[in-house]
């Protein structure tokens, strides 16, 4: 996965936790590539904002709106909301547009910021890491978020990765989705 060692050194210096998210996570856990992406997306958690604005400061990355895309300064200290504030940085500055999303966290605990801080997994349990040192995010947690959208994109991130969750990552993907979505159509292969 070659495509991302840009983000693993431009993270080298970055002194808290992070990790690869969306799809690519998914193709780390599978080790190889299954579809073209967009874009990188990189989840740290919220708590690490300060930590963000010091090891980012040439060019510092902005708030960007995920459903318009409209891009606005950001000042450190200025504070963000996991889920709908998203950190872009220019699209020009790497081999795809980097973007940070922000986690919802617990001491020791990542929350999933639509749960209420009811649905939740140690920051251990949550990161995986490639052959090559990348840490990313594990694919349940990945398909949780994924689950809320109909894309098709979402859907063949599914079938690609599904058979590959052991029983304890199915189990725990079934049942943070059945609560809110009884009839979603990925819970019959999660059983």
């Amino acid at each position: 996965m070659n495509s991302l060692s840009f983000v693993q050194a431009y993270f080298a210096d970055y002194p808290a936790r992070y990790w690869i998210a969306g799809g690519w996570a998914l193709d780390l856990f599978v080790d190889r590539v299954r579809r073209p992406h967009t874009d990188v997306d990189v989840l740290v958690l919220a708590r690490d904002l300060d930590r963000v604005a010091e090891t980012f400061t040439d060019p510092r990355p902005t708030v960007e709106n995920p459903n318009t895309g409209e891009q606005r300064p950001w000042e450190p200290g200025e504070p963000l909301t996991p889920g709908p504030d998203v950190l872009a940085f220019p699209d020009d500055l790497f081999p795809a547009p980097l973007r940070i999303i922000l986690a919802a966290s617990d001491d020791t605990d990542w929350i999933y910021h639509r749960g209420r801080g009811t649905v939740r997994k140690p920051l251990d349990e949550i990161t995986l890491a490639s052959s090559d040192g990348i840490p990313y995010l594990a694919p349940e947690i990945v398909l949780l978020f994924k689950s809320r959208s109909d894309r098709p994109k979402d859907t063949e991130d599914f079938h690609d990765v599904a058979t590959h969750l052991d029983p304890h990552r199915r189990t725990w993907l079934h049942d943070h989705i059945a609560p809110r979505h009884p009839n979603h159509a990925w819970l019959p292969a999660l059983t």
